[in-house]
């Protein structure tokens, strides 16, 4: 038997449709499981991790390069499986630029920024509509069609003034929402498309009825497996635990009382907003939903934003109990801030343990995946534009030459941060001849040369 890679389950629950994607199975590949069973490759994943506030270039850089680079501090949670899959770009930097925050988010997500200089109060080449588009929202652009949903974006942090300003289409006007709720993902994730029954959305649905949504495509699933074989089975069982288990602790966030209010609940119980922001409890929901919806091909993009510029989170996790927006120009440089940059990567480090963890062909799904992780500066506090930091996660479905630090060979003297996104649109299979402003602002700010030694 042949199954095809879009094979849905379906069923009804309280009166909302189900649908559940199955993992690449055995069914699905050719004899080797490097391909599927037609013949074509396996589908490869391409996301931004953006986190707004910057790094510490001293607990950022490691002392090394090339492929036995030694962990710095802010990679620590990398050590182990997932440091083959870690590369680091650092030593370049960009065009100088108006040093605000926005025009800083444009030049390191699209390598552009607004030109206008009329943007009331907030100065010359202030204004928030990038002319091209995001690197995520670029490949977006060059896969549509391949999967049921264009892009998924998440949110974690929500404090600030510029929340979901890291991810939008060309011209600049349309940004990608970054979904703030547990909930709504998942509604959106695993939903039939039909309107939510009155009361709320799914995870409240099943928790009024005290169900669980496996419980509607139980037939369904019945029937499959009666036809895989014993891998097959395997697979799947584990695939439909995990989601049962997701589902479980969605549950228990939900409000006892969010059936009663109208329309789906919009929150989850993660202090969205304020002092106590439940960043990474919340981050790891949102990760373990992005690895199955991946898996399954949902879609084949994402867009995960941590923080946004100008972020006013406490990151009371690490004991740091000042506005992180304040803490980058009050400490730049300070232990606090390399805590919060520590924290941030381990919090990448769970999203790309996720993947690793989902097998996939011959592989896992973190082989067949490249994640672009970028902030606005280098040094926030500074407004520094130099040595900005690029790291990216995974093999890119063998299109990059993962687990090194390449540092560019002019460290002090070169224009060549353009080159880091060019690098992870070509890894992926993107083949665009350039990227960037062609023109205006010190000359434009195309790049055409990635940088070829991470390239295969």
């Amino acid at each position: 038997m042949k199954l095809s890679r879009r094979h849905i389950l379906r069923g009804m629950v309280g009166g909302a449709a189900v649908q559940v994607g199955l993992p690449l199975l055995d069914v699905m590949l050719n004899d080797h499981g490097t391909a599927m069973a037609a013949g074509e490759p396996l589908p490869k994943r391409f996301g931004v991790f953006f986190w707004g506030g910057g790094i510490v270039p001293s607990s950022w850089v490691p002392s090394g390069t090339g492929p036995n680079f030694p962990l710095s501090d802010s990679f620590q949670d990398f050590a182990g499986g997932l440091k083959p899959y870690l590369t680091l770009v650092t030593g370049t930097q960009h065009k100088n630029s108006s040093p605000g925050h926005i025009p800083s988010r444009g030049i390191a997500l699209s390598s552009s920024h607004d030109l206008n200089t009329g943007v009331a109060g907030v100065g010359t080449y202030r204004g928030q509509n990038m002319p091209e588009p995001s690197v995520d929202a670029l490949v977006a652009e060059a896969w549509k069609g391949k999967a049921l949903l264009e892009m998924i974006a998440v949110g974690i942090c929500r404090t600030g003034p510029y929340r979901s300003n890291s991810s939008w289409k060309r011209g600049g006007t349309a940004y990608n929402r970054h979904e703030p709720s547990p909930m709504a993902l998942w509604d959106r994730l695993f939903g039939g498309g039909a309107a939510p029954p009155p009361g709320g959305g799914m995870i409240a649905n099943t928790t009024a009825y005290e169900k669980s949504m496996l419980d509607a495509i139980q037939a369904d699933a019945q029937s499959l497996q009666g036809k895989l074989g014993r891998s097959d089975k395997a697979r799947m069982d584990q695939h439909l635990s995990g989601i049962r288990a997701l589902e479980r602790q969605l549950q228990a966030r939900t409000s006892p009382d969010a059936c009663a209010k109208p329309g789906r609940p919009t929150m989850s119980n993660f202090g969205d907003g304020g002092t106590h922001e439940e960043k990474e409890a919340k981050s790891q929901i949102m990760s373990q939903m992005l690895a199955i919806a991946l898996a399954c091909d949902r879609s084949r993009v994402f867009s995960y934003e941590f923080s946004s510029n100008q972020s006013t989170t406490f990151y009371w996790e690490v004991g740091v109990n000042q506005e992180h927006h304040q803490l980058t120009h009050d400490k730049p440089t300070g232990t606090e801030m390399q805590k919060v940059t520590r924290f941030i990567m381990k919090n990448l480090a769970y999203l790309a343990e996720q993947l690793r963890s989902r097998t996939e062909g011959a592989g896992n799904l973190l082989d067949n995946t490249l994640i672009l992780g970028t902030s606005e500066h280098a040094t926030a506090g500074f407004h520094d534009y130099k040595d900005h930091p690029y790291v990216m996660v995974g093999r890119a479905g063998g299109g990059l030459r993962a687990g090194q630090h390449w540092r560019h060979p002019s460290p002090t003297s070169n224009i060549d941060s353009p080159r880091a996104l060019l690098t992870a649109v070509r890894a992926v299979g993107v083949g665009l001849p350039k990227l960037g402003q062609e023109s205006g602002g010190e000359g434009g700010r195309v790049v055409t040369q990635p940088i070829s030694e991470l390239l295969t």
